[in-house]
């Protein structure tokens, strides 16, 4: 695991799932599209991260 979760593609797909968990419970529509919203986006950022370590993994000089 990255020593940042920032950089830890792991802590944002788990942020996704607790934000889709929340939208299953939901009944207002807004509030629902707009958490699933959120975990679209967290998913967005474990893929970012998930490139980030791409690169590392090819730039091994570059820091955390």
């Amino acid at each position: 695991m990255p020593k940042v979760p920032i950089n830890d593609p792991k802590h944002w797909r788990e942020r996704a799932e607790e934000a889709r968990t929340v939208a299953d419970e939901m009944n207002e529509p807004d509030s629902k599209r707009k958490m699933l919203r959120i975990a679209d986006d967290y998913e967005e950022l474990a893929k970012r991260a998930e490139q980030r370590l791409r690169d590392r993994t090819r730039n091994p000089g570059v820091s955390e």
